[in-house]
């Protein structure tokens, strides 16, 4: 058999699979529905609101039984809550996990670098709002039936990383953060931070400059708490994300066992 015509077939599964979810999950419904992801494995994934009297919707996928689950929060980089978002929802989901992804831009997108800027300014430039978001986050999988409500954590890239830093810093409910390629403040006092903070981080990141997370890294050491910090060789910013420029398969491969592991220690 040719090389082309495996590496066709590759691809060619990989679209069935994408095709499949989409008919399945019903993005443009409310409604919850049961999602094949793999053979004898069954997830539920509904559209949800989960702040009160709110127009926009989060993404919630979870395991279709009556048992108990950690839960995770998922927090979208600068472009919003995207089809990548629901499928790494999916993916927690697959493991065990109640997954919300949540959306910190209330139902818009950024289309372009330019428009995910603005998106991102004016987060940033509204503190208490952000915060209610994410806090409602918490008091929604806190409430659903199937979740252990202590054993919560955040994980998010890029934009989306620096707010699971935010979570774990202000204690907002969650016993574990994980941050791929989020920024931080060398200059924050976390000696009272009680979740524990798992990062990763890309040597050729030229958004967050390597010197500063060696030092995070160093920072998280002298606290208490189970904080590790990796960084990736040769990797740049976005290494986790299929669609970026600078996507490593490899080096997302390892983060992601790396995450599972991490968030299995410590929920």
């Amino acid at each position: 058999m040719s090389l082309p015509f495996l590496v066709f077939m590759k691809y060619f599964s990989s679209f069935l699979v994408i095709l499949t979810l989409v008919v399945l999950t019903g993005c443009g419904s409310s409604g919850p529905e049961d999602v094949t992801i793999a053979p004898n494995l069954i997830i539920r994934t509904q559209e949800v609101s989960y702040m009160p009297d709110a127009s926009f919707l989060g993404y919630l996928a979870q395991p279709n039984d009556d048992e108990e689950h950690p839960a995770v929060i998922l927090i979208h980089e600068w472009w919003g809550l995207n089809d990548n978002m629901r499928d790494y929802a999916n993916r927690f989901a697959e493991q065990g996990y109640v997954a919300l992804a949540i959306d910190l831009y209330e139902g818009e997108y950024g289309n372009d670098r330019e428009e995910a800027g603005k998106l991102a300014t004016s987060v940033r430039e509204n503190l208490p709002k952000a915060f209610a978001n994410l806090n409602a986050a918490v008091s929604y999988l806190r409430s659903l039936e199937g979740v252990s409500d202590q054993r919560l954590a955040a994980v998010g890239w890029c934009f989306g990383g620096g707010w699971s830093y935010e979570m774990a810093k202000n204690d907002l409910g969650v016993k574990a953060s994980v941050m791929y390629y989020g920024r931080f403040s060398l200059e924050d006092d976390l000696d009272m931070m009680k979740a524990h903070i798992l990062g990763h981080f890309g040597e050729e990141d030229a958004a967050i400059k390597i010197d500063d997370a060696k030092q995070f890294q160093a920072k998280l050491k002298t606290l208490s708490g189970e904080h590790e910090v990796f960084i990736y060789p040769n990797a740049g910013h976005g290494f986790a994300n299929e669609i970026s420029d600078n996507y490593r398969e490899e080096d997302a491969k390892v983060a992601w066992e790396r995450t599972l592991e991490f968030l299995s220690e410590n929920l």
